[in-house]
């Protein structure tokens, strides 16, 4: 019997999607895009930006902390998604007003394991 984990071709669409909500309010209408557009496997990282870090945990950097914008964290969300939910997604944020409009990144999958695609 073989244990070696399978490695798995996902389809041609098939995309990893990356999203910054950069506030609290810009958080729940990315949610709402998401399930508008059929994304509801996702996963949601809580996230710190380099200025918050930089203000908070290197005194040494104080002068040039000021200089940065406050932020009090940021979600990251990562999903799959194909090209056809991705496209509907984008429709939707490009709505939002930038204050609102998370950061958005997609990027070809190669390789996948243990989605069971």
């Amino acid at each position: 019997m073989d244990s070696a984990p399978k490695i798995e071709r996902p389809a041609r669409d098939e995309r990893l999607l990356i999203l910054i909500a950069r506030t609290e309010e810009s958080f729940d209408p990315l949610v709402t895009a998401l399930l508008d557009a059929n994304i509801q496997g996702a996963t949601v990282l809580e996230s710190r930006g380099l200025g918050t870090i930089i203000r908070s945990e290197m005194p040494i950097f104080a002068g040039l902390a000021a200089l940065l914008p406050q932020s009090t964290g940021n979600r990251v969300v990562l999903s799959i998604a194909t090209r056809a939910q991705i496209d509907d997604l984008m429709r939707f944020l490009s709505q939002l007003s930038i204050e609102r409009r998370p950061i958005a990144v997609t990027l070809p999958l190669e390789t996948v394991m243990g989605l069971g695609l």
